[in-house]
């Protein structure tokens, strides 16, 4: 199926939400054979039937999306008492015959993200009972919302990255409730893990915790509006969801160091000040939204720590100000006729960049031309990789520049966290590279970055061989790629035989991390586990492979320590954790590790990367510990 034109389809026709029905095999309201009155969609939330549709019999098992249309001949037998589905009706004003054709067209699809579209569900019935004619207008605006999550799911598929990154679908759910009283909890309770999960999983691909990162959307709203509309500052704060204009003035004045209406005055003058600023062309405010009515939900946000980025202005604004800098520099070269050349390096690299040519390269958002030897790259989460194939990238996030393993990072422009548009346009790069997490907090998105420069996003397979592979095409150094391999797999090789004298056969290891609030056991991905146990072959406990390697046990509490620690233990303990060690160790104690000494004590902050340079240096950390302390 097209499923560009069908997503185009949607966009131009006018529908309407016809009615929704929440039916569940319990209480005996999943609908019998019929023809369907209008277009629906049938969403199995619970459980698992079989569903005839338009002549073909489907295995719906939640989660589960089947689309049919008007007059669609539908049953649904439900294979339990579990069973349970919303059925979303909907009518489309489509004039062409194409368009009316497509609207009926039968197809099944699988989300990777369900809880979206269920709540946009439960919400739209919940609405749509109350009859209320305000009630349903607002379930009618919902319906939309409840159409782009699904599509945007489908198109997503459809480009061939429908494994779902969980980091990804919580920005992007933040993005989309930001006005919301959100917590660390109720966020991590969407996807089903902890809140100290969550947390990990942030910080370890973006660089920011979660509540961090929903205070900067919401600031970073907050001032959008304070710009374009003139708003009272108690709407400004209710629209991005502080209830307590107070607490909202203080957080507002915390992350940009002015107040919200000093910041609005200060727009203003900039604004009358620059002759080039067309932010006030429009005459039309944005809307601000509903008021948080939890008065006590400034309570239940943990504030965070000082923010450490600065909020983005749009790109559009930073070319602007780079267009304007080149007018004012050129005036002020004195008359002089002549224009001002580019510095010798820079006209160099755009030369060779130019007789290198382009090519395309496929990757998570499609596929996009790129220069075949790119000379300025800004890299927003891998650095190691580059700097491994001999390349320096002109700019990089906070949250990679901060890895103490790397050396010779001067030169290297910070463009924060989230990154910003402005700082990236300045450094004039010829080639953005990026993972999904990065590109959703970007202001503007990919999109945004790909305006910039050709922006590609890559995977995060936290495994060095395959990495290093990767960047050795995308940046046309496939030979030094291969000679970096080559020599770590020979010293892969020398440190087997270097630790076979020290370490028993049947002997195994853990990898355990000590948090103020959490105690996480690691597999085989990062922290050292790809070391133990991918390269050097060691061997993990039995619990420690069925549970975390092969499921996804992350963090664990204190009482079951014992089932996962075996004969060998890597201890990593983060700062403020001296409480929670205490308690930690004492069930330490009982392992064989305890029992035995064996247990050996990493930086967390040097074993957080999982880069070619960290993890060439991690592996000498951990040989040097194994025989060191057996000697």
């Amino acid at each position: 199926m097209d499923w560009e034109a069908h997503i185009e389809r949607w966009s131009r026709v006018a529908v309407r939400l016809a009615d929704i029905r929440e039916c569940s095999a319990e209480q005996g309201t999943v609908p019998k054979r019929g023809a369907a009155p209008s277009g629906f969609f049938l969403m199995t939330t619970r459980g698992e039937a079989e569903v005839s549709l338009a002549g073909t019999v489907y295995r719906s098992r939640a989660p589960h999306v089947l689309h049919g249309g008007k007059d669609s001949e539908l049953a649904v037998l439900p294979l339990g008492s579990d069973f349970a589905c919303c059925i979303v009706l909907y009518t489309a004003d489509a004039q062409s015959p194409e368009d009316r054709a497509g609207f009926r067209l039968p197809y099944a699809f699988t989300p990777y993200a369900l809880l979206p579209l269920q709540e946009k569900c439960r919400t739209m019935y919940r609405l749509w009972q109350q009859g209320a004619s305000l009630d349903k207008l607002q379930a009618q605006a919902l319906f939309l919302p409840f159409v782009y999550e699904l599509m945007r799911q489908i198109r997503k598929s459809a480009m061939g990255n429908s494994r779902s990154n969980l980091v990804t679908e919580a920005i992007h759910y933040i993005h989309e409730h930001y006005k919301e009283p959100l917590t660390a909890e109720g966020l991590a309770g969407m996807y089903n893990c902890s809140a100290s999960s969550m947390a990990r999983l942030f910080k370890s691909q973006i660089g920011v915790g979660p509540i961090d990162y929903l205070i900067h959307v919401r600031i970073r709203k907050a001032k959008q509006f304070l710009q374009q509309s003139e708003a009272r500052i108690q709407e400004v704060a209710g629209g991005v969801g502080y209830a307590d204009v107070y607490y909202f003035s203080r957080l507002f004045k915390k992350h940009t160091g002015v107040s919200p209406l000093q910041y609005r005055e200060d727009q203003r003058k900039a604004r009358r000040n620059n002759p080039f600023d067309l932010s006030e062309s429009s005459i039309v405010s944005p809307a601000l939204g509903y008021h948080n009515d939890n008065d006590s939900y400034y309570q239940q946000v943990e504030e965070g720590e000082p923010s450490m980025f600065r909020l983005a202005r749009p790109v559009f604004g930073a070319m602007l100000l780079l267009c304007t800098t080149l007018i004012l520099n050129a005036c002020q070269a004195g008359g002089n006729t002549e224009t001002t050349s580019p510095s010798p390096a820079s006209t160099d690299s755009a030369a060779e960049s130019a007789a290198a040519g382009t090519r395309m390269y496929e990757h998570l958002n499609g596929r996009t031309e790129i220069p075949v030897k790119p000379q300025r790259v800004v890299s927003l989460f891998h650095l190691g990789e580059l700097m491994a194939l001999g390349v320096k990238p002109v700019g990089a996030t906070t949250h990679i520049l901060n890895n103490p393993l790397i050396a010779d990072k001067a030169d290297i422009v910070d463009v924060g966290v989230p990154p910003e548009p402005e700082k990236i346009l300045a450094l004039a790069p010829d080639l953005i590279v990026t993972t999904a997490p990065f590109a959703e907090i970007v202001e503007g998105g990919y999109e945004a970055l790909n305006k910039i420069a050709p922006t590609i996003v890559v995977e995060q397979y936290n495994d060095p061989i395959q990495d290093v592979e990767m960047f050795g095409d995308i940046l046309g150094k496939q030979e030094e790629a291969r000679q970096w391999n080559e020599a770590f797999a020979a010293k892969i090789a020398e440190y087997k035989e270097k630790i076979g004298p020290y370490v028993g056969p049947e002997e195994t290891f853990s990898i355990l991390n000590v948090r103020p609030d959490a105690i996480f056991i690691y597999g085989d991905t990062n922290m050292g586990g790809n070391i133990l146990y991918k390269y050097l072959g060691l061997k993990p406990t039995d619990k420690v492979k069925t549970d975390v390697i092969n499921g996804e046990t992350w963090e664990i509490s204190s009482e079951v320590i014992d089932q996962f620690v075996g004969d060998r233990l890597f201890l990593a303990v983060n700062e403020g954790s001296e409480e929670q060690l205490k308690v930690v160790e004492k069930f330490i104690q009982n392992t064989p590790a305890g029992k035995s000494g064996k247990i050996y004590n990493i930086d967390f902050n040097e074993f957080l990367y999982s880069d070619p340079i960290s993890v060439d240096q991690q592996l000498d950390i951990i040989v040097d510990l194994l025989t060191e302390g057996n000697k």
